[in-house]
């Protein structure tokens, strides 16, 4: 149904974070805070039966969570690792509905790109891409694969986009 022709007494008003999976919260710290650079801004293990029944998973004995802030905005992302349950990959092709991404403006991808890959940082590219149409025409992406597969994209506005 459309929602202009139905009365609505909801409205989302703004976006909280975005929640990642991860086999190995420090591993996967390792990869957010230590090589990309995001502040911790606080680490829980949550083992209540409140935070069991909100995710759907009653045979986990507890999530390991740690909310980090994107510096610049007031973008969060939380890393979750399971316990206590049985876990696997969710690691797949983009092209496969169900999978997902985050992405990230930056600055210097040609630099962030060495710099990571050093490191040895995966990525689904061998380098930064140019967007040759569209409304990013000029501007350049890169997939970047977390610890576990997740892909986290790095985006560098078009020459003619203002930050």
């Amino acid at each position: 149904m459309d929602m202009a022709l139905r009365t609505v007494t909801w409205e989302i008003t703004g976006a909280r974070h975005a929640g990642i999976t991860v086999s190995d919260l420090d591993r996967s710290l390792t990869y957010y805070r230590d090589q990309l650079g995001f502040e911790v801004l606080w680490r829980h293990l949550y083992e209540g039966p409140s935070v069991l029944r909100i995710v759907g998973v009653p045979e986990a004995s507890g999530l390991d969570i740690a909310m980090l802030r994107i510096s610049g905005c007031d973008v969060d992302i939380e890393l979750i690792e399971y316990r206590g349950c049985e876990s696997r990959s969710g690691s797949t092709s983009p092209s496969n509905y169900g999978s997902g991404h985050f992405c990230v403006f930056v600055r210097n991808i040609e630099a962030l790109y060495a710099d990571l890959l050093a490191q040895g940082v995966r990525f689904r590219s061998d380098g930064p891409v140019e967007m040759t149409d569209g409304a990013n025409k000029g501007g350049k992406s890169l997939y970047s694969l977390d610890p576990d597969g997740y892909i986290f994209e790095f985006h560098e506005r078009p020459p003619h986009v203002a930050a």
